[in-house]
């Protein structure tokens, strides 16, 4: 496992956030849709258009953030990410990576995901 996902996942268990989770919150499902290269590119060019977001320990932060208080307090191995995903885009928490239109949950992961090793 490289360093960056091992910190990520300190980092999380550190916060109360369990490895399931912070391994989901790396895997989005745009993967399925477009593919693990176009999520890179979609991850490293949000972490270039927002500098305060570009490693692993403060993208993982920007979404734990996010997360219910009470999963954030007591940790949850069951973080419902499309959920995010779905509060995301019904409070206009959205940003445009490369022409899509992403919920910034969306655009974190696929930051995060562009961290891995491929």
């Amino acid at each position: 496992m490289s360093g960056v996902a091992l910190a990520t996942l300190g980092a999380a268990c550190d916060r109360g956030t369990s490895a399931d989770a912070t391994s989901a919150l790396a895997r989005p499902e745009l993967l399925v849709a477009l593919g693990a290269e176009r999520v890179r590119e979609l991850g490293r060019r949000y972490r270039e258009m927002v500098p305060a977001e570009r490693d692993a320990a403060s993208l993982g932060d920007a979404i734990t953030r996010s997360f219910p208080w009470s999963a954030r307090l007591f940790g949850s191995s069951s973080i419902d990410v499309p959920r995010l995903v779905h509060d995301d885009f019904d409070a206009g928490r959205t940003v445009v990576v490369l022409g899509w239109i992403l919920s910034a949950t969306e655009a974190r992961q696929c930051a995060l995901f562009s961290l891995l090793p491929a």
